[in-house]
């Protein structure tokens, strides 16, 4: 009788175990399909209350106004999730854009506050945020305010990635020959000599 009963509890035991791991596994496979299906709303180590959207660049938003592109990603690359917050971040970085210390100081920023539209983010490559902050740190620097943390060329994707790449290739900022997509507008960006006001709490 005992070893009877040993085995009926060795079946129940197993019956359980059995149980439990079912469980166990259901409940990993429901967390893995729904972190799969909120990784669309999962930018930045941040999640977003809607899902990406395609928007028209708005005129008063000058700093990328002429980029080239006529849509744009939101939320963008910087975690701004709705078009006031865009357009008041942004407009801290057009005076920058008239002191034309890198000829593609636009493109490097519009990447992040106004990033193209397409079915997957993309940002800009390591060396065209280097470049950009080569040339413009020091300029920045002269009216007393460091390369923002939010920009750090680290955490950018290296160049074999899929990433926007420095399309001039140098900082000497001249005109550029014909009209090209991402290039810098001198007709509304001309030097000004008004100081550079960039605001603390955007950077």
């Amino acid at each position: 009788l005992p070893t009877m009963m040993q085995g009926q509890w060795k079946l129940i035991a197993k019956a359980l175990l059995t149980s439990v791991l079912g469980l166990l596994f259901l409940g990993s496979a429901e967390e893995y399909d729904y972190y799969s299906w909120q990784s669309d709303n999962f930018q930045n180590g941040r999640f977003y209350a809607k899902q990406p959207q395609c928007v028209d660049i708005p005129r008063d938003l000058k700093l990328c106004y002429n980029v080239g592109y006529k849509r744009m990603r939101l939320p963008n690359l910087l975690d701004h999730e709705t078009m006031p917050e865009v357009q008041q971040q942004a407009a801290s970085w057009v005076p920058l854009l008239a002191k034309r210390c890198h000829t593609d100081t636009q493109l490097f920023l519009c990447s992040l506050f106004a990033p193209v539209c397409l079915d997957r983010p993309i940002y800009p490559c390591r060396s065209l945020c280097e470049a950009v902050r080569d040339s413009c740190a020091p300029v920045m620097e002269s009216y007393g305010f460091p390369w923002p943390e939010m920009l750090k060329c680290d955490k950018f994707p290296i160049d074999n990635d899929l990433c926007i790449t420095v399309q001039f290739g140098n900082n000497q900022v001249t005109q550029p020959p014909g009209k090209r997509a991402c290039s810098v507008c001198p007709s509304s960006l001309s030097p000004s000599p008004c100081p550079l006001s960039l605001c603390p709490s955007s950077l």
